[in-house]
């Protein structure tokens, strides 16, 4: 299948915009140039061109969560906030992953159905702290739970967040990294020389920095204390993820993860639960957690029945994307690496960047950074309505 985007502001992998055609020839980008054609085009004149976005921590949006609902219902409102790649993250007891896991791999015929979905995220059960869970979630490292999420996986665990200083903890990031799982630190209360055993022992992620992360004591009066995000921040090895929406992350510490980090080793992040992308109200989550409030994509989801406490973002891929632009001020190139060449590269996709063989995973946005488009290996799997019907 041949298809070709047309007059569009194409971002190219050297970070130029520049107004050419793209064409899409079985599922990979096949060339970039002018007066290219197809049997399908999409005329992009006006509109920017991008690789699709890629939310490698999301629980849920909508009206849809990993907990309840259908995978194929998730993908296909994700596509419609640009998301080209996504891993659906898991966060329960054991048993409850297992179930959840078991559920969505028959749904989606092993994930053939959805083919958004890169594979899944279990940022419980080896926790120090639950942050917004809850404590009988949480279990100590054992090899026959671990065995047990695996088996009910079938491969299709891809990232396995850890908190080092649980005992095994090193010896579990050595046997998750050797069998091609990215290993993230997360919700943790470790030193920072208990971080550098983790990615010595192969960790190469940072779960939502910053979030679930404490504040160092001082050891004398007046001595600034040295701790944790300090090391992570200036840890070459480590990507760091940050929830895009200015509330669980203040814009100052964001600018200082872009100056530390770079934003080759910076993921922006949905966390997004049941709830994100829709409008303001009050809406019930899934499982046990009670009432939730939405007022708006960058003020939280917040639990009503907790003191309106934070319990992941309501943002959506496109609300990121935007954010990194409007609210932390860089350019749309930056937005472009952090949102999708970075979490590619960290993953070992042939996505992010739009360039010759790369998969044909490209979105197209209205001068507002809207989605026109989200075209997933060369398919278009969302257009907006309002948008001019494409040439066939």
């Amino acid at each position: 299948m041949l298809l070709v985007i047309k007059n569009g502001n194409v971002l190219l992998s050297n970070g130029e915009l520049k107004i050419v055609d793209v064409l899409i020839r079985d599922g990979k980008i096949s060339s970039t140039g002018t007066g290219l054609e197809a049997e399908t085009e999409i005329d992009a004149s006006g509109c920017t061109v991008l690789p699709g976005l890629i939310d490698i921590h999301t629980h849920g949006i909508g009206r849809v969560s990993t907990y309840e609902g259908l995978l194929e219902e998730y993908a296909s409102l994700e596509a419609s906030r640009g998301t080209t790649t996504f891993y659906p993250t898991l966060f329960g007891p054991p048993e409850g992953s297992v179930r959840n896991l078991e559920r969505h791999i028959e749904e989606t015929d092993g994930l053939h159905k959805t083919p958004q979905i890169a594979g899944f995220r279990l940022e419980s059960p080896y926790l120090a702290q639950t942050g917004a869970g809850v404590q009988k979630d949480l279990v100590d490292i054992n090899s026959k739970v671990t065995q047990m999420l695996l088996n009910a996986g079938e491969g299709h665990i891809k990232i396995w967040d850890v908190s080092p200083e649980l005992p095994g903890a090193p010896e579990l990031i050595r046997e998750l990294t050797v069998n091609g799982i990215i290993c993230s630190i997360a919700h943790t209360h470790s030193t920072a020389d208990q971080a550098c055993t983790a990615v010595d022992s192969g960790a190469r992620l940072v779960t939502h920095l910053f979030d679930t992360f404490e504040i160092p004591e001082m050891t004398d009066p007046g001595v600034y204390p040295a701790g944790l995000t300090d090391y992570i921040l200036v840890e070459d090895r480590l990507t760091c993820e940050i929830i895009g929406d200015g509330t669980h992350v203040h814009p100052l510490l964001v600018e200082k993860t872009f100056r530390c980090k770079t934003p080759e080793r910076i993921a922006f992040i949905t966390d997004s639960n049941f709830g994100a992308g829709l409008t303001p109200g009050n809406y019930i989550l899934p499982g046990s957690w009670g009432n939730c409030a939405i007022n708006g994509s960058n003020n939280g989801v917040r639990m009503i029945d907790r003191g309106m406490g934070l319990a992941g973002s309501a943002l959506t891929p496109i609300d990121c994307f935007r954010n990194v632009i409007e609210l932390f001020h860089k350019d749309i190139a930056i937005a472009s690496m952090v949102c999708s060449r970075t979490p590619a590269k960290l993953m070992g996709l042939n996505k992010g960047e739009i360039a010759s063989g790369r998969d044909g995973d490209i979105i197209v946005l209205d001068q507002k950074f809207n989605v026109n488009y989200t075209i997933v290996d060369g398919k278009i799997l969302y257009k907006n309505d309002h948008y001019e019907e494409v040439r066939t």
